[in-house]
């Protein structure tokens, strides 16, 4: 009796696989680290006050240079503007958290049905008979599994949930693609943040 023997390219193609689920596994479980840097809030909180200090120090600087000029030169002294009452804004308000969260993408099925016939591909290489006929369809229903779980992985989208303390006192929070820095002055226009 001659015995039938498995290819060598299919084997190949099938550790192929099982080291690409593998990865696959790995990177939706968290075991492999994330080349995306993710900042803490912390370290966001403290970008954002060393910006600010930067900017009074480049004011009183600013200051200091036109008080010396003014020392300098024999104009009269500078008299200030009247000072005029700003209309009170609504949707006004100051960042006071930042939330960097990464949301999980929608499977479109290729994914799915790539996995699959990968999966019911290497499942029908194993046993014979109605044992293979089970293995096949095994390994295409975690194929499409684990293809429709990578697809979603590739997918994800970062997305920052920007707290802001209104000028009335209430907070809302508001979901945006990039990122503000703490302590800036925005206007909430719906769902959207702009800049004071």
């Amino acid at each position: 009796m001659e015995m039938k023997r498995t290819h060598p390219l299919i084997i190949t193609a099938a550790v192929a696989v099982i080291l690409a689920a593998g990865i696959a596994i790995a990177s939706m479980t968290g075991l492999l680290p994330s080349s995306q840097a993710n900042m803490s809030e912390q370290e966001i909180a403290q970008i954002a006050e060393e910006k600010r200090l930067e900017e009074q120090a480049k004011i009183k600087e600013e200051a200091a240079a036109k008080k010396a000029a003014a020392a300098h030169s024999h104009k009269p002294a500078y008299k200030p503007a009247p000072v005029q009452t700003a209309a009170i804004c609504n949707n006004c308000g100051r960042v006071v958290e930042v939330r960097q969260t990464r949301i999980q993408g929608e499977g479109s099925g290729v994914g799915a049905v790539a996995g699959g016939v990968v999966g019911g591909l290497l499942g029908n290489q194993v046993g014979g008979g109605s044992g293979k006929t089970a293995m096949t369809v095994l390994g295409a229903a975690g194929g499409a599994f684990a293809g429709n779980q990578v697809e979603k992985n590739m997918k994800k989208v970062t997305v920052y949930q920007v707290r802001v303390r209104m000028n009335d006192g209430s907070v809302r929070t508001v979901e945006v693609s990039s990122s503000i820095p703490v302590g800036s002055r925005v206007i909430v226009e719906g769902n959207n943040l702009r800049m004071a």
